[in-house]
């Protein structure tokens, strides 16, 4: 008794994806902007995008001068339409004149996390 046709066309399938992302190793593309328009001192949510990347592990925090923000939230690590890994972290903010906000990612492509920096008039 084996497997149906579909079943293991299926399977193959799948077999043939992991095989090409095994060796596939991708920087991740980080994008570090805020939901609504800028106010200063007008709570707002800063959102990190990081997206295109693999392997999947991947570690991403937001930082307010230096330090980690509280409330952040991360949703579910998904794929884009090119097998390729995403996800979005965010948290709420209210911008000041002198803060600086940052997503810091670590990443096996990386040599070291790398920081990038959330731009007001972005």
């Amino acid at each position: 008794m084996g497997l149906p046709g579909a079943m293991r066309g299926l399977i193959l399938v799948l077999v043939l994806v992991l095989a090409v992302l095994g060796g596939a190793d991708e920087a991740p593309k980080v994008d570090v902007y805020s939901r609504d328009l800028v106010t200063m001192g007008k709570e707002n949510t800063l959102n990190c995008f990081v997206s295109g990347f693999y392997p999947p592990k991947i570690e991403i925090s937001l930082l307010k001068n230096g330090e980690p923000m509280n409330n952040v939230k991360y949703t579910d690590l998904s794929f884009n339409d090119k097998w390729y890994f995403q996800r979005l972290v965010y948290a709420p903010f209210t911008p000041q004149k002198d803060d600086i906000y940052v997503c810091r990612v670590a990443h096996s492509t990386f040599k070291e996390p790398q920081s990038f920096q959330w731009d007001a008039d972005f």
